[in-house]
């Protein structure tokens, strides 16, 4: 049900969609700090077979495994749907489409996903995070991968070339 905006409602889907974009920020990069400023102590998690429980755990070993593997993963927001059910309570659709490697038998492949979080977030002490989040998996493709950096243009050992890298590595966690 659509409801007209006021300044309260237009801050609140900013503070929302700001906590989308660190949550996708804080997983590529392997970030613990970041993802768990998303969600509250005591959120679910449920996400799909590979986890249903408490948020934080899972949140906790998603981001070791980032650092310690190192896996090649990016979340690509998408359309944001919020809904207001109250003036604490919000029931938000985002769409998220990944990317990421992974082996498999010794070969690596590359993974596209495209799904969407069903979150609900509670506002309190005027902060807004994830209290509950199920993932619905809309559709995959998997193929070998196959990584050239445009047929070769660009060099990946050109001193310039800036690969990503997790946290505090990465390039967006300096300053200067």
């Amino acid at each position: 049900m659509a409801h007209a905006n006021t300044i309260e409602t237009m801050l609140a889907r900013q503070d929302i969609s700001d906590c989308i974009m660190r949550y996708a920020r804080g997983i590529d990069r392997g970030d613990e700090a970041l993802l768990l400023s998303c969600y509250w102590e005591d959120a679910i998690e449920v996400h799909g077979p590979a986890y249903n429980g408490p948020a934080v755990p899972y949140l906790k070993e998603a981001a070791g495994r980032m650092r310690q593997n190192q896996p090649v993963m990016q979340h690509f927001i998408g359309n944001v749907h919020i809904e207001f059910d109250g003036s604490d309570t919000a029931f938000v659709e985002t769409y998220i489409l990944t990317f990421a490697r992974f082996p498999k038998d010794g070969e690596e492949f590359d993974t596209l996903t495209g799904a969407r979080a069903f979150d609900r977030f509670e506002r309190r002490e005027g902060e807004w995070r994830i209290a509950h989040r199920r993932a619905v998996f809309d559709w995959n493709r998997d193929a070998p991968a196959s990584e050239t950096w445009c047929l070769g243009a660009f060099d990946t050992a050109h001193p310039d070339m800036v690969m990503g890298r997790k946290a505090p590595e990465d390039l967006t966690y300096q300053r200067g």
